[in-house]
C-alpha cells in the first residue's frame, strides 16, 4: 500500500445541470429511489430510475500528473518482486502446502474483488455527488451516513477512522522494511544482534528521507531499487531449485496457524493505496474495473506468481521463521548478493513507503475544519519535524519488535484486513440500504459474510500474532541472559 491517495480538493464544483460547490467534509447523499442493486460489471453501480444517461465521474477526471494503462498494470504487478513477497514462504509454511496455497489464492481473489468494490462505491457516491472523484477517507463519511442508524454515529469519524489506519499501516510496513534491512546486515556482516545493524541504518535512513524532497525523485529511487529487487529474486528462484530439501505434502489444520497466514498474505497481496493512487490518476479510469482490467489481469498475475514463490519457497526450504533469505546458504556467493541486492532495494524503496504515512498526517490537519485555515509555512514545518520522527519510530519500532514474521502477520491482520475487507463491505452494504440488496438479499448476506471474517481475522490473528511476539521476546532475553551467564 505504498501508493498515496491525496485529497485535492475540500470544496469541489459539482458537474450536473446547475454548477454548485460542495464540501466534501460536510455533505451527504441525496435521498433518491433506486431501482437495481450494483453492478459487478458496469461501471455505474446505482442507476435511479429517474436517470436515462446517468453521470459517470469516470469520463469527468482531469489527473495533473496522468499515467498510462501500462503504469497502472506494473504497478500492481510489483507486488510480486518486493520485500513483502520474500515473506510468502512462511505463510505457505504455517498453513501447510495444501491449505497454504488455496488459502494465497482465495485471499488473492477476495482482495482482487474488494479492491473493484471499493472503487464502485467511491464512484456511486461520485456519481450521486456529481463530482469526478471522493477519496476513500471522505467516500467513507459519506458512506456510514446513507447507511443503517447503527453505522451512522460513526460517520462523522469516517475519515478519522481510514486515516488512523492508513498512517499505522505505513507505519507497520516502514518497520518491517527496517527490520528486514536490519536482518539482511546483520546477517552479511555476521554480527550477533540486530542493535548494530539498527545503529548502523538508521542516519543513512534520515539522509534518505531528507534527500527525497518530492515524489517524483523517491519515485525514480524506488524504480532503481524495483529492478534491484527482480534481479534478486531471479537469484532465489536459482537457489529454489539447486537443493530443494524441503517438504512436499504437508498439511495443517491449527486454525491459530492459519490466522497467522491469512495476515501475512492480507500484508503481502494488498494494493489499497496504489489502487486508489492508479484509479485517481489514469486518464481513462474504465481500465481499473473493466473485465481485462489492471485490476482482474495485474491482480490474477500477481496472485498466480505469489502462490508459485510461497509454495516453491516451502517446497525448497522447509518450515522457517522469518522469510526466505534467511534460508538461502550464507557460505554461497549468489545468496549473499541476493540478500544485499535487496538490501539496497529496500533502502531506497523505503522514502517511498514513507510519503504517504506523513503526507495523511499532514492532510489531517490542513483539511481539518479549524475556525481559522492552518497557513502553508505552518504545514511545512509540520511535515519537517514529522518526517525524521517518523523514521525514528519505524526503528523504535523494530528495536522493541525485531522479528519480521509475526510482525508482518500482526500488521496485515491488524490494519489490512480492515482497508481491504471490512471497509469496503461496510460502504457497498451502507449504500444499498434499506432495499436494494438484491434477490434474497445475495448482496447483504454476501458483505455480511465479509465483515464478519475480517472482523475475525482482526480480533483473532492480531492476538495471535501478539502472543508470537510475546513469547519470542522472551525466548530472546531468554537466550541474552544464558549468553551473559556463560
Amino acid at each position: 500500500m505504498a501508493a498515496f491517495e491525496g485529497v485535492s480538493k475540500i470544496i469541489v464544483k459539482t458537474l450536473g445541470s446547475t454548477m454548485n460547490f460542495v464540501d466534501i467534509r460536510k455533505v451527504t447523499l441525496p435521498e433518491k429511489p433506486i431501482s437495481r442493486p450494483p453492478s459487478s460489471r458496469g461501471s455505474q453501480m446505482i442507476i435511479p430510475e429517474d436517470e436515462k444517461t446517468p453521470f459517470n465521474p469516470r469520463h469527468h477526471r482531469d489527473p495533473k500528473k496522468p499515467i498510462s494503462p501500462r503504469m497502472a498494470y506494473f504497478n500492481l504487478l510489483r507486488t510480486c518482486f518486493g520485500a513483502g513477497a520474500l515473506g510468502l514462504p512462511l505463510a505457505v509454511s504455517q498453513a501447510g502446502m495444501v491449505l497454504g496455497i488455496i488459502i494465497c489464492i482465495c485471499i488473492g481473489l477476495l482482495i482482487i474483488h474488494t479492491h473493484k468494490m471499493l472503487l464502485e462505491c467511491l464512484n456511486e457516491i461520485s456519481r450521486q455527488l456529481k463530482i469526478p472523484y471522493i477519496s476513500y477517507r471522505y467516500g467513507f463519511r459519506v458512506a456510514l451516513l446513507h447507511g443503517p442508524p447503527i453505522l451512522k454515529c460513526l460517520g462523522e469519524y469516517g475519515p478519522c477512522i481510514i486515516a488512523t489506519f492508513m498512517i499505522m499501516s505505513q507505519l507497520g510496513i516502514c518497520s518491517v522494511f527496517v527490520i528486514f534491512t536490519a536482518d539482511s546486515l546483520k546477517d552479511i556482516m555476521d554480527w550477533q544482534s540486530i542493535n548494530s545493524s539498527l545503529l548502523t541504518l538508521l542516519l543513512p535512513y534520515l539522509l534518505l528521507e531528507f534527500s527525497m524532497k518530492n515524489l517524483s525523485i523517491i519515485s525514480h529511487v524506488s524504480m532503481a531499487g524495483n529492478i534491484l529487487a527482480l534481479v534478486g529474486i531471479l537469484l532465489i528462484f536459482y537457489h529454489i531449485f539447486a537443493d530443494p530439501h524441503g517438504e512436499n505434502f504437508v498439511v495443517n489444520t491449527n486454525p491459530l496457524s492459519i490466522l497467522f497466514s491469512i495476515g501475512t498474505f492480507f500484508f503481502n497481496m494488498s494494493a489499497v493505496g496504489v489502487v486508489l493512487s492508479m484509479d485517481k490518476n489514469l486518464l481513462n479510469p474504465e481500465v481499473m474495473v473493466s473485465r481485462y482490467g489492471a485490476i482482474n489481469v495485474g491482480g490474477a498475475v500477481a496472485v498466480v506468481v505469489c502462490t508459485i514463490f510461497g509454495a516453491l519457497g516451502y517446497w525448497s526450504f522447509g518450515t522457517m521463521e522469518e522469510n526466505i533469505l534467511r534460508s538461502l546458504p550464507y557460505d554461497d556467493y549468489s545468496a549473499m548478493t541476493a540478500i544485499g541486492l535487496y538490501l539496497i532495494a529496500v533502502g531506497f524503496t523505503y522514502p517511498l513507503q514513507c510519503f504517504p504515512g506523513v503526507q495523511i498526517m499532514v492532510e489531517v490537519i490542513k483539511n481539518y475544519d479549524f475556525s481559522e485555515p492552518i497557513s502553508e509555512e505552518t504545514l511545512k514545518i509540520f511535515e519537517y519535524i514529522a518526517r525524521p520522527m517518523f523514521v525514528v519510530m519505524t526503528f523504535f519500532i523494530s528495536y522493541s519488535i525485531p522479528f519480521q514474521g509475526p510482525f508482518v502477520a500482526f500488521v496485515g491482520n491488524l490494519c489490512t484486513t480492515l482497508l481491504s475487507v471490512v471497509f469496503p463491505a461496510t460502504m457497498e452494504l451502507c449504500l444499498l440500504y434499506p432495499e436494494n440488496y438484491g434477490k434474497y438479499r445475495i448482496y447483504f448476506f454476501k458483505n455480511l459474510i465479509l465483515i464478519i471474517f475480517g472482523l475475525i481475522s482482526w480480533a483473532f490473528g492480531v492476538a495471535f500474532s501478539i502472543y508470537i511476539i510475546y513469547v519470542r521476546l522472551l525466548s530472546a532475553e531468554s537466550n541474552e541472559y544464558i549468553h551473559d551467564f556463560i
